[in-house]
C-alpha cells in the first residue's frame, strides 16, 4: 500500500505545471538536516546522494530532468556512483520537480549555473599523472 500510494504522489508530481511545483514546494517543510524539500521522494534522494556527498549541494545545482540525468550520469560514469536502476525515474522526478532551473534565488546564490560550454574540462580517468 505505502509503495502504491508514493508512485501514486510521484505521478501527480510529475503532472504539475512549473508554477504548480514552484507552489507545491513551498508547502513542504525543508528537513533541518540534509537542507532538502520534505517532499514525495526527499528520502530516497537523501539516502542515495548522502551517501557520496553532503545533500546540502543539492539545491546548489539546480537543473531540468535532463540536467539532473546528465549530472547523475556523469557520477555514475567517473566518479563510483552505483547505477540507480528502478530508481533513476523517482530521484530525477523529485530533483526537476524541486530543484528545477526556473526561479533560482539569487538572495541565496551570488550568480545563475555556468552554462556547459562555460565549464572547464572535466579530468578523464584514462590520464596518467
Amino acid at each position: 500500500m505505502r509503495k502504491t500510494l508514493f508512485t501514486a504522489s510521484l505521478l501527480a508530481l510529475s503532472c504539475l505545471s512549473p508554477a504548480m511545483a514552484a507552489d507545491a514546494a513551498k508547502s513542504y517543510p525543508v528537513d533541518p538536516e540534509s537542507g532538502l524539500i520534505m517532499a514525495p521522494g526527499w528520502e530516497m534522494v537523501n539516502y542515495q546522494c548522502n551517501a557520496c556527498h553532503t545533500t546540502s549541494i543539492i539545491p546548489q545545482n539546480k537543473g531540468n530532468r535532463e540536467v539532473w540525468r546528465d549530472t547523475i550520469q556523469w557520477m555514475v560514469d567517473t566518479q563510483g556512483l552505483w547505477d540507480l536502476s528502478d530508481t533513476w525515474d523517482p530521484v530525477l522526478d523529485y530533483l526537476s520537480t524541486y530543484y528545477d532551473e526556473t526561479g533560482i534565488d539569487m538572495k541565496i546564490f551570488r550568480r545563475k549555473p555556468l552554462d556547459a560550454n562555460q565549464m572547464p574540462p572535466m579530468p578523464s580517468s584514462n590520464e596518467e599523472n
